[in-house]
């Protein structure tokens, strides 16, 4: 595990999942997509996307089983990121997932305990920042593929 190749616009490394796993694979792109003169406001936004499916992989797809894998590929070109997060874990329906992105927004209301509940939030969000993503099924593996249009730092 932990073993990272880094090529000029690419970049691929395998974690083991944690609780924390999310934090290092958003520092690790974080630097990566800076080196390549991404915008903050696009690291930002990747950032938030990267962090929830991370943590979904460790929660759901591994029941929060720590030491299993998570590959994270991003791949730059002149005006696109895309970020491939596979887990081999337990994976989540395409109809869940079309579920998940489509959902409506649901503010949370003091007096309503049912409005509380931020469990989904995540992918309206992710869908929110994102140009396109998509879940893709391969034998065990389960990989949710974003494609983000951005400008360079100038």
């Amino acid at each position: 595990m932990g073993e990272s190749m880094v090529d000029s616009n690419v970049f691929t490394h395998t974690y083991e999942s944690s609780l924390i796993t999310s934090r290092n694979v958003a520092d690790d792109l974080k630097a990566f997509w800076s080196q390549q003169a991404v915008k903050n406001s696009v690291i930002d936004e990747l950032e938030l996307c990267v962090v929830e499916l991370v943590n979904n992989a460790f929660e759901h797809a591994y029941k929060e089983r720590e030491g299993e894998v998570i590959e994270i590929v991003s791949t730059l070109t002149d005006s696109t990121i895309t970020v491939d997060i596979t887990n081999f874990g337990e994976g989540m329906s395409q109809d869940d997932f079309a579920s998940a992105l489509e959902a409506d927004f649901i503010e949370p209301d003091a007096d309503d305990p049912d409005t509380w509940v931020t469990s989904g939030r995540g992918f309206i969000i992710l869908a929110a920042l994102v140009d396109k993503v998509e879940l893709t099924f391969d034998d065990n593996r389960n990989t949710f593929h974003l494609i983000k249009s951005y400008d360079a730092v100038v």
